[in-house]
């Protein structure tokens, strides 16, 4: 026998390898074991003379009972198995079950936050009492949520909605010059008027070739002056020191001999021009612009003395007459600097003079506004009555950013904080909102009854009627706090993480969730409940990763006097699931290893995911060139809002001077086009929406991301050419791959990064902005 499908090796030894994603702990199924055992009984010499083999025969009867339970014990042996290890469990709950065993207390669902803006009606502060609760509309097939507030907030209605001025850009870009806005109504020339720009005293001379009105996205009217070369700008200029001039009288040279005398030229008669201002010297298109240093007048001589004689017709002199010379008073100017023109041009050359205003220069204003310009508050003119933390500002577009920072009405200026990051640039017109809070979403229960003590009971369990339980975030070692308290015969009792050490007089609970999000109350670990004694609770309910869009926010759940209206800018963030069984396996291990300390960067990594919201993370040594330190960068993908979040949670971690950073990873938009080649037995869409799945679909609960999700590559995560294919490859139908490209380029060597403190972002499956293209299909 050549073939090893001859040769009957059954049951093999097990060969069980690490990373297995399955044990391999099922020999065989029912035709493999019934099999195995017919050949066996070839083997027995004491069956040597048995030959029934019919159905009805009672040894292979025997034989197929067998086989069946040797198939189920193989199937029970690799499930039970499978579900001992916390990588390869599959019955639900096991991994909850597993993980209590390292003492890990899995991630509840996290209320998710959000930075409400409020405007008060009159003149007197409002007061929101604390629990004050906002509704938000639905959203994505998500019904209403509840977000209250945490604390009592003042309200100013001189903070509610102040308008950002315009960013004014003075300064001049560029090294030249060749248009300039200005004000219509102090237009005072026309297309061929000769101008002067004076740039704080530096002066140059123009033609004005084009006037055209321009349309701002401010509306304020504007009309640009075009120049008939380009004019060189100094250093440093500015456009509030920029003035143009226009010229109001011209006249000719003196003509009648050279004009010029180094810097002293003659005029054609008088003019009114005094020491100190500045002229125009017109020469066949040619433009100089001079300052005259000294203007006097000066007598020039027209007609020179002439002697005249009389004669008679006998040719002799009868009379002489003496005719004295003509003289006239001319302005004579001293400039700053001679013409170097030629005395036979003194016929073509004009002089300009009478210097008046030609157009009021307007400063160029930004549509954009940017963190680091400044925020002029126009309409901000009393001082604020309450303290001013926390602002939010909104553009035109329904764009908005959160800051921190100050109000100054005395400057009229906000005082923006360089962290948090905006990130991004608002178009302008700008909104300030000043009557700024913080809400966490869930809703408030008050004295709810669970139950009522039996001291006759070593243990008792209650469950709170309404789930999820709220748990809003905090900067404590696990990153969150419970809203749940407890009272037993109006006395309140604490809870603890384990009853662990826990005295028999201890007035503690354990606070507990199944699978399906029911919070379950335990005591008796320490003292019993006093029989009789009714059990209440207080607590918030309400949680999850669902976050209201911004907008969504707007309604009031009771009516508060002097209260006009709410908005959320922004959208909520910080929301998530209680942690998911692919979670479990992948985080619990190194989080259980945290002891309640982080010491290196896996550690940090797995304390920032933890944190609700948090996509992935990426933790990276740097160097710091200012502090000459090494410095652990963590980089997180998820709302920028959850920084302050992510940094308090690791430093609560970590050493007091431990050098740790936090920051948001950037996205760098990819395309992925592929062009497969289909089994003809397949069909096409199908194959497609599975190789689409296979690379980006959006991470479940029981179902990881997709190769290329951002889940899954994480911050600087490379993509590999060959674990492309190898994906690609597996999904059935697909025969063959003929080419791939990213970013429209094959992809060269054997993967490829994107730029340092970005992530590879191709757009979300199902809503048009996917960057992958299979066939054409996106």
């Amino acid at each position: 026998m050549t073939c090893p499908c001859d040769d009957s090796n059954f049951p093999q030894k097990f060969a069980i390898h690490a990373g297995l994603k399955d044990i391999p702990r099922a020999l065989g199924i029912f035709p493999d074991w019934r099999l195995a055992l017919l050949d066996a009984i070839g083997r027995q010499p004491t069956l040597n003379h048995w030959r029934a083999r019919g159905e009805a025969d009672f040894g292979v009867m025997l034989v197929e009972m067998s086989a069946y339970l040797l198939d189920v014990i193989s199937f029970y042996d690799s499930l039970i198995a499978n579900d001992s290890y916390l990588t390869t469990s599959r019955l639900t709950g096991t991994e909850r079950k597993l993980v209590s065993l390292l003492g890990y207390l899995p991630r509840p669902a996290l209320a998710s936050q959000v930075w409400i803006a409020a405007e008060a009606q009159g003149r007197r502060l409002v007061e929101l009492p604390a629990k004050t609760a906002f509704r938000s509309g639905e959203y994505d097939g998500n019904p209403p949520e509840v977000f209250e507030l945490e604390k009592t907030k003042w309200l100013d209605p001189r903070l509610n909605k102040l308008a950002v001025s315009r960013v004014q850009d003075d300064n001049i870009p560029g090294s030249y010059l060749n248009s300039v806005l200005v004000a219509p109504n102090s237009l005072r020339v026309r297309k061929g008027s000769i101008v002067v720009l004076s740039f704080n005293g530096v002066l140059r001379a123009r033609y004005v070739t084009g006037l055209k009105t321009i349309a701002q996205r401010s509306r304020r009217p504007t009309v640009e002056i075009s120049f008939s070369s380009a004019v060189p700008v100094p250093a440093n200029s500015k456009y509030s020191q920029l003035r143009i001039f226009a010229m109001g009288n011209s006249m000719p040279l003196w003509r009648r001999s050279n004009p010029f005398s180094g810097v002293n030229v003659l005029l054609d008669s008088r003019a009114p021009i005094r020491t100190g201002q500045f002229v125009v010297f017109e020469k066949q298109g040619s433009l100089k612009v001079r300052k005259v240093n000294s203007s006097n007048i000066s007598s020039q001589t027209v007609l020179p003395a002439v002697t005249t004689t009389v004669k008679n017709t006998s040719d002799e002199v009868t009379a002489t007459l003496e005719s004295p010379e003509v003289k006239t008073s001319i302005s004579q100017l001293q400039l700053s600097s001679g013409l170097s023109w030629s005395s036979s041009d003194r016929n073509k050359i004009t002089m300009y003079f009478s210097v008046s205003d030609a157009a009021r220069v307007l400063i160029p204003e930004k549509d954009e506004l940017q963190q680091t310009d400044p925020v002029h508050l126009r309409s901000f003119i009393d001082e604020a009555r309450v303290p001013v933390t926390n602002l939010l500002l909104e553009d035109t577009h329904q764009e908005g950013v959160y800051s921190t920072g100050s109000l100054n009405a005395d400057t009229q200026l906000a005082s923006i904080d360089s962290d948090p990051a905006w990130n991004k640039s608002l178009m302008a017109p700008v909104n300030l909102f000043g009557n700024v809070f913080k809400g966490s979403r869930g809703e408030s229960v008050e004295d709810e009854l669970l139950g009522v003590g039996d001291a006759s009971m070593d243990e008792q369990v209650f469950e709170l009627k309404n789930s999820p339980l709220t748990y809003v975030p905090a900067e404590n070692e696990q990153g969150y706090k419970t809203t749940l308290t407890i009272y037993v015969g109006g006395v309140q009792w604490f809870e603890v993480a384990s009853f662990f050490g826990v005295k028999d007089d201890e007035p503690v609970y354990l606070v507990r969730h199944d699978e399906m999000g029911k919070t379950l109350i335990h005591f008796g670990g320490g003292a019993r409940l006093p029989s009789g004694a009714p059990v209440y609770a207080n607590y918030r309910f309400g949680a999850g990763s669902p976050v209201p869009p911004a907008g969504s926010i707007n309604q009031v759940a009771k009516p508060i006097s002097g209260l006009q209206s709410v908005k959320n800018v922004l959208p909520a963030f910080g929301g998530g699931d209680a942690e998911s069984p692919q979670d479990l396996k992948h985080y619990a291990p190194n989080s259980a290893l945290l002891l309640g300390r982080a010491v290196s960067l896996a550690d940090l990594e797995a304390a920032a995911h933890e944190v609700s919201g948090v996509e992935a993370v990426k933790g990276i040594f740097r160097w710091d060139k200012l502090k000459f330190e090494k410095r652990a960068v963590i980089y997180f993908i998820g709302d920028s809002q959850l920084k302050s979040s992510i940094l308090s949670r690791l430093q609560a971690l970590s050493e007091p001077e431990a050098a740790i950073e936090v920051k948001l990873a950037l996205p760098q938009t990819t395309s992925l086009e592929l062009d497969l080649e289909i089994h003809s037995r397949y069909q096409s869409d199908d194959v497609i929406a599975a190789v689409q799945s296979v690379l980006y679909r959006q991470s479940e609960p029981s179902l990881p991301g997709g190769l290329l999700h951002r889940t899954v590559l994480g911050p600087e995560g490379v993509i590999y050419h060959s674990q492309i294919m190898e994906a690609v490859m597996e999904v059935a139908g697909v025969s063959n791959i003929k080419a791939m490209t990213l970013n429209g380029s094959a992809i060269t060597g054997y993967g490829i990064a994107p730029a340092a403190e970005h992530y590879f972002y191709f757009g979300e499956l199902g809503t048009g902005t996917s960057g992958i293209t299979i066939n054409g299909v996106s």
